[in-house]
């Protein structure tokens, strides 16, 4: 969704090639724990319900010096940027792309109340006035959208100016522990 741009990019690859696999691992352990913080915070502000959104937020290693962190739930970028007024909408009711949602307006709307008996009248009238109650929060998401509640974008705001900062520590540190592999200067 975001990235973080790095400014001394240069320096960094002259240190790589100066200090090899020394600074290759360097700059990976610290990627590494700075992907993990970034993962920690953005769980932290993501929505919670249920906690599948939290979940979902995982570290993925596509190449070896990069790190995304990202959540993996399908309704993930619904929150993140929210839904304009007059798109499709929600999933049909019996598709099981609406079970969470459901499940959310059944928390939501029977709260305290006990379930009724499978199969007796009570349940089926507990069932249609769910199906209705979902007809109708269907009607306001089409009409009304729904509001953006970002986690993602704050996340990569705070964790930019710190990933910058450490991970110009982390090629210093190596720079400092064998000065004999050159002078590059990070």
């Amino acid at each position: 969704m975001a990235t973080v741009q790095v400014v001394n990019a240069r320096q960094i690859v002259v240190a790589l090639e100066q200090h090899g696999a020394d600074m290759e691992a360097g700059v990976q352990a610290e990627l590494d724990v700075l992907a993990q913080m970034a993962a920690s915070k953005m769980r932290q502000r993501a929505p919670k319900w249920r906690s599948t959104l939290t979940n979902s937020i995982r570290v993925d290693k596509p190449e070896t010096l990069v790190r995304e962190v990202r959540p993996g739930a399908a309704h993930a970028e619904a929150m993140e940027f929210g839904v304009k007024p007059g798109g499709k909408g929600l999933p049909r009711f019996f598709d099981p792309a609406s079970a969470d949602i459901v499940a959310w307006l059944q928390s939501k709307a029977f709260a305290g109340q006990r379930r009724p008996k499978q199969g007796s009248r009570l349940m089926q009238a507990a069932e249609l006035a769910l199906r209705d109650r979902y007809a109708g929060l269907a009607w306001h998401v089409r009409r009304h959208g729904v509001k953006a509640r970002p986690f993602v974008e704050p996340t990569r705001r705070e964790m930019e100016p710190i990933v910058l900062a450490r991970m110009d520590l982390a090629v210093r540190r190596v720079l400092a522990a064998r000065p004999d592999a050159g002078s590059a200067a990070a």
